[in-house]
């Protein structure tokens, strides 16, 4: 009976201590979070790069140690994990449903020019969400999904060149030969980093990419060369895209112990340090 009574003990005690770990990093992860948010938010104020942002800056895992055996990590996009790859999602390289042309609305996938045309002329656009868009008459959730990554309702309508899906390219009226030029150009293109005072350079990381859009068009027609079409059609799509990022995806991952917490994901702008959406998962 001392036996049972003490096996039956143990195995109370060692749930007590496992539900103790859990709601310690439950409630630790949400302080933690909102203190890395702020923190992030100021530290992007002294961006060694303010007038262009990369896929390799965006996307790079930062560690931050806090006291003790807690941390955070935290990165400006999403990484979507798919059966054979990673889809990198960036806030600043979807297309705005609330300053989008109807020509670009019906190259949406799923979409035609009748659903396109409710779309733009729906009472509730401006949206404040993306899911508003399933209100239109003829949409169906299985068309939203076809493109609900490529969508956005923040921003003012310009594209990161540097961080922009092949697809979302051809949604704005490239082709497809001028779509990939692009991500060929800014995977193989190193930008020459900013430097001090004496001449070093100041970030240590290598990035490709577009340092800005007035010299894309130049940069792409020596080392890949453009045909007359494709420069024509660059020369219009410069009025919709940018080499920044201003809206961004940040995701902060609380380290409680060691051991991950619970992960938050909100869309800032840091410019005016708001804060537009929070979600956790």
């Amino acid at each position: 009976m001392l036996a049972i009574l003490g096996m039956g003990l143990t195995g109370l005690v060692f749930q007590e201590i496992k539900s103790s770990v859990i709601i310690s990093r439950l409630y630790g992860s949400l302080p933690t979070a909102e203190a890395a948010l702020k923190s992030v938010l100021y530290e992007r104020v002294e961006d060694l790069t303010p007038t262009y942002d990369t896929m390799e800056e965006l996307t790079r895992e930062n560690n931050v140690a806090l006291c003790g055996t807690n941390s955070y990590k935290y990165y400006f996009t999403d990484k979507k994990v798919n059966k054979d790859s990673v889809e990198i999602i960036d806030e600043s390289a979807l297309i705005n449903l609330n300053t989008a042309s109807l020509d670009v609305l019906k190259r949406l996938p799923g979409m035609d020019e009748d659903l396109a045309d409710k779309l733009a002329n729906l009472g509730l656009r401006p949206y404040i969400s993306i899911n508003e868009v399933l209100l239109a008459e003829g949409m169906t959730v299985d068309k939203f999904r076809l493109f609900k990554d490529m969508v956005t309702v923040y921003g003012n309508g310009k594209v990161n060149i540097n961080t922009v899906s092949k697809a979302v390219l051809v949604c704005l009226g490239l082709d497809e030969e001028l779509a990939d030029k692009i991500l060929r150009f800014r995977k193989e293109h190193k930008i020459d980093p900013p430097k001090d005072d004496q001449g070093n350079p100041i970030i240590k990381e290598d990035e490709y990419g577009f340092s800005s859009v007035a010299s894309m068009i130049a940069e792409m027609n020596s080392s890949l060369g453009l045909s007359l079409r494709q420069e024509q059609d660059l020369i219009s799509a410069q009025s919709y895209l940018s080499v920044k990022s201003e809206y961004l995806r940040l995701n902060i991952i609380p380290q409680i112990n060691h051991k991950d917490g619970t992960r938050y994901s909100a869309v800032v702008q840091p410019s005016t340090k708001k804060i537009l959406s929070w979600k956790e998962y």
